[in-house]
């Protein structure tokens, strides 16, 4: 399968990250959808992550602490918080993913509202991440941040686990 494609939408004020997965729609959604198997993937190499709510249906919360396995130049753990607004299984996908602190309040102005869509055809499944910004500004710095590699990271674990659980 190839690699991940990014697109920097400066227009719209948008990042897109998509790529395609040798592996049925159903599962590429319970990798989106289930404690145990987000765990596998979610967030960039050398970072694991732990789930304390995932709550998958419009108005749910999905809440994240990410925290680096080693010594990591962002030694620090990075908290998140997600509503999701719509779910419509196994196709899309759609929160407000947001910065938090650790008791999971939210950052205000780290919103970020977040599509994921999930499209199976020719024996492949393609996903597409897109993840709209306030501004040009806001876009510049969640890739200054890493939120690139981190999604292109995040896919080649994706990639793995699906390999796994087939």
């Amino acid at each position: 399968m190839p690699a991940s494609t990014v697109t920097k939408d400066y227009e719209r004020c948008r990042l897109i990250v998509e790529r395609e997965f040798a592996a049925p729609a159903d599962l590429v959604w319970a990798c989106w959808t289930q404690a145990d198997r987000l765990r596998m993937w979610w967030g960039p190499s050398g970072w694991l992550v732990d789930i304390f709510e995932l709550d998958v249906r419009p108005g749910g919360v999905w809440r994240y602490r990410l925290r680096p396995e080693a010594e990591h130049e962002l030694d620090d753990e990075q908290w998140g918080r997600a509503i999701y607004r719509v779910v419509d299984a196994p196709h899309r996908l759609e929160f407000v993913d947001s910065f938090a602190d650790a008791s999971g309040a939210l950052i205000v102005g780290t919103e970020m509202p977040t599509t994921v869509l999930i499209d199976q055809s020719h024996g492949a499944t393609s996903v597409s991440i897109t993840v709209a910004f306030t501004g040009t500004e806001q876009l510049d710095e969640a890739e200054a941040l890493g939120m690139v590699e981190g999604f292109t990271d995040a896919f080649e674990r994706l990639a793995t686990a699906l390999a796994a659980s087939g």
